[in-house]
């Protein structure tokens, strides 16, 4: 490491003379190193450093991207890519190392929880050995849904959608799992932009709601009403104190644990109330009677629509009387 660092430190002394052509050669060289030596952070950085010394020098560009690439597929764990075969079958050689590389270890012991019901997630797991325990909560009981293990994949709901965790899942044995940050994935759009479309798609493959209706279970504790109405909505801080002005939107359905209703909003706004604290006040019709509904509570999911349209999903603090 110590030749590279000499190195590095000749091309930019070249950069600097002017010599492009120079700076050009000890680059590709210092790419080519540092992939060898599994850094691979290191080498894209130089890439790109080349590419600013001389944006011309396409063939060097060229050449050391496919170096990067190479090296990449020399380092993947073949083992954990035939526990996801399925998954990576879909995937071109560059999007499989963008996925490979973008995942952290994470080994677990028995009894740990990796998210709660209600929480927000920002992870996807992907289970290489071990067991986990895919759970929801209703009226103070745990109900199964499934036991996870290897080439399994949790955290998907709430790592593509904008949703508050709808279940928890814990670890039931010692655990080694690779995990995403939902962070990561905004770096594939220029590289690899098709990449998270197939992720997403392999991951609705083991959909949640899907498996809670393979069991036969209910997850719901109130029946859905569609109603239509104004709905104006104020955020609240944690000390349930008005933060900026309240804004409007329309009731889509109500029931007695909470409510869904649409707005216009920019995706960034929109995806910022999930979690948060809302105030709601409307005035119902339906079979013919006028009703004022007040209450505060929580955003468990954003849901874009079309055109700007977002439903933005509520759970009561202090459930409605049923009428």
């Amino acid at each position: 490491m110590d030749d590279l660092a000499k190195l590095e430190a000749q091309a930019e002394q070249y950069a600097r003379d002017g010599d492009a052509q120079a700076a050009v050669k000890c680059f590709c060289d210092l790419v080519a190193g540092y992939a060898r030596a599994k850094n691979f952070p290191k080498a894209e950085a130089l890439r790109e450093r080349l590419m600013a010394v001389d944006d011309m020098a396409l063939t060097e560009i060229i050449k050391t991207a496919e170096i990067i690439e190479t090296e990449k597929s020399n380092a993947i764990d073949q083992d954990h890519v035939n526990a996801f075969k399925a998954l990576y079958d879909t995937l071109t050689e560059e999007e499989t190392n963008a996925l490979y590389f973008a995942q952290e270890p994470l080994v677990l012991e028995a009894g740990e929880v990796l998210y709660r019901q209600g929480d927000i997630n920002t992870r996807l797991f992907f289970i290489l050995h071990g067991h986990l325990k895919l759970y929801f909560s209703r009226e103070g009981k745990d109900n199964l849904i499934a036991t996870l293990e290897q080439g399994a994949i949790a955290g998907q709901d709430s790592f593509f959608g904008s949703t508050l965790c709808t279940t928890s899942l814990a670890v039931q044995s010692s655990a080694e799992l690779q995990v995403i940050e939902r962070q990561k994935v905004a770096a594939w759009k220029e590289s690899v932009p098709a990449l998270e479309a197939k992720l997403q798609q392999f991951c609705h493959k083991q959909d949640v709601g899907q498996l809670v209706t393979k069991k036969g279970l209910e997850r719901r504790m109130c029946r859905r009403i569609k109603v239509e109405g104004p709905v104006v909505a104020q955020l609240l801080n944690a000390s349930q104190q008005p933060m900026g002005k309240p804004f409007r939107g329309d009731m889509a359905d109500i029931s007695n644990s909470g409510l869904s209703f649409c707005i216009k909003a920019t995706d960034k706004s929109a995806r910022m109330l999930l979690g948060r604290l809302l105030h709601i006040k409307s005035t119902l019709e339906a079979g013919g009677k006028r009703q004022k509904i007040e209450r505060t509570g929580v955003t468990v999911a954003v849901t874009p629509l079309f055109f700007g349209d977002f439903s933005i999903h509520i759970k009561f603090n202090r459930p409605l009387k049923s009428s």
